[in-house]
């Protein structure tokens, strides 16, 4: 009969956040039903990116001591912001598996504890930093979705530098409303290409048959909107397509890189107050002196960020029409 293995994390192993180009540094005490540190016959560990995709399968982690594995992961410097699963599997001799799930948390930049001191939680008690780091995330995509202007299914330019359009050769065009945003704020504007599940703009088309397909979209340089579009296999769109449209966001004029990280902190901290307070059990030890009435905290919160946001967004006048624009 097999082993049933107990997982232990160690305390410093625990909310754990990551940035780019970091190393994770993975490790698990294992432990048999009498709660004592042992060797299963094998210990591998497999990361899952938020695409859901496996960026390490099923690899031996190394052993410091009788059940103590460690793993060291080396994040990439494009890696994709968001939760990363971990998961790691020891089996016994006579291959009894047991599994151990876990995630970590990649963010643009870590604004946890700032975000605490906004909201005035500087206890882990009741909201501990993964908490708090999902909130980020979350209000980080938020803002994102706000900020930029959406163009949905918009058709294309010809290429800009001899005007030729689909014509079963052609691949170079240009999107009508540049600079192309960095919708999922990795950092860099990309198109889909069918590696990733977050893309700053994506094509889709519709062969002679009436059937569509997603395309594959380089960007060659955002700023200009000059794209490479082509079918999945780097062919040239057909000639005889129906139609073919692009989707990407762009850039208000006044967006600002750091205008935006403040209005993120912001936002999570009134994010992290409401939270905080609807959790049963809360004690006042918990709560920072300053921050009692969390009405007010909470409303001086929301207005600062939604200041922030004016500064960085396209501004809506009647219908959303900016004046003496047409349509």
């Amino acid at each position: 009969m097999g082993s049933i293995y107990k997982f232990y994390v160690p305390d410093e192993q625990k909310n754990v956040i990551c940035e780019r180009a970091e190393t994770n540094f993975i490790k698990i005490n294992i432990k048999n039903e009498s709660h004592v540190l042992v060797d299963p016959t094998s210990v591998s560990i497999t990361i899952r990116s938020p695409c859901g995709t496996d960026l390490i399968t099923a690899q031996a982690m190394s052993t410091s001591a009788t059940g103590v594995y460690e793993y060291y992961y080396e994040i990439a410097a494009d890696a994709l912001y968001g939760e990363y699963e971990v998961e790691i599997i020891a089996t016994s001799p006579s291959v009894y598996t047991n599994i151990y799930r876990d995630r970590y948390i990649l963010l643009p930049w870590n604004a946890t504890q700032e975000v605490r001191r906004k909201a005035g939680i500087l206890s882990k008690k009741s909201v501990d930093d993964k908490d708090i780091a999902l909130i980020i995330l979350e209000a980080y995509e938020e803002i994102l979705e706000e900020v930029y202007v959406l163009h949905e299914n918009e058709t294309f330019l010809c290429n800009p530098d001899d005007g030729k359009w689909v014509d079963g050769t052609n691949k170079v065009f240009a999107v009508k409303n540049p600079p192309i945003a960095d919708y999922n704020g990795d950092g860099s504007v990309t198109g889909a290409d069918g590696t990733s599940c977050i893309s700053d703009i994506t094509l889709l088309w519709k062969d002679a048959d009436g059937d569509c397909h997603d395309g594959k979209v380089t960007v060659n340089e955002s700023k200009c909107g000059n794209v490479t579009l082509t079918q999945d296999d780097d062919s040239a769109l057909p000639a005889d397509l129906q139609w073919a449209t692009v989707t990407y966001r762009t850039e208000w004029r006044t967006f600002n890189e750091k205008i935006l990280r403040k209005a993120v902190v912001y936002l999570a901290a009134y994010e992290c107050l409401i939270k905080f307070t609807s959790l049963q059990g809360t004690t006042q030890a918990d709560l920072n002196p300053n921050v009692i009435k969390f009405n007010v905290r909470r409303k001086s919160l929301q207005a600062k960020y939604k200041k922030l946001r004016r500064k960085i967004r396209r501004p809506i006048v009647g219908g959303g029409m900016l004046p003496g624009e047409g349509r």
